[in-house]
């Protein structure tokens, strides 16, 4: 009669590699996501009546900087690139909220280009982001 020994009771290694791998990937996603829009070199203008509104993720940014040229949520595009998304956008959610980030010192030509450009679109949840302490030390 032969004798087998008992098995040692073990834990799967495998299972919570896997874990610890999909919590890693999912916390480099969001922590980029969160950075993008402090990617564009733009210098707010200030303003003493602005509203602080709650931060919210389904908002499309805009970036304008000193010398005109254009970013969507943080990548260089042209301004017929923006254009056709901003109608894209407007034909798939009309309540889109879009935020212009406009630097202070860029021709206000610049920014009125942008505002035309979603108000032809229909896209009317436009602003303007000004100059604010928190987004600046985050610099």
């Amino acid at each position: 009669m032969k004798r087998t020994r008992p098995e040692t009771p073990g834990v799967a290694m495998s299972p919570l590699i896997d874990c610890v791998f999909l919590l890693l990937i999912f916390f480099l996603v969001t922590t980029m996501l969160k950075k993008r829009d402090r990617d564009i070199d733009v210098a707010l203008p200030e303003s003493s009546s602005a509203v602080r509104l709650p931060p919210a993720n389904d908002v499309t940014v805009i970036g304008v900087n000193r010398e005109g040229r254009v970013f969507w949520d943080g990548v260089a595009s042209s301004r017929g690139q923006v254009r056709d998304r901003l109608r894209w956008l407007a034909e798939q959610s009309p309540e889109q909220r879009i935020r212009v980030d406009a630097d202070a010192e860029v021709a206000i030509v610049h920014v009125a280009e942008l505002l035309d450009a979603c108000q032809l679109c229909g896209l009317a949840n436009v602003g303007i982001r000004t100059y604010d302490e928190d987004y600046n030390r985050g610099r």
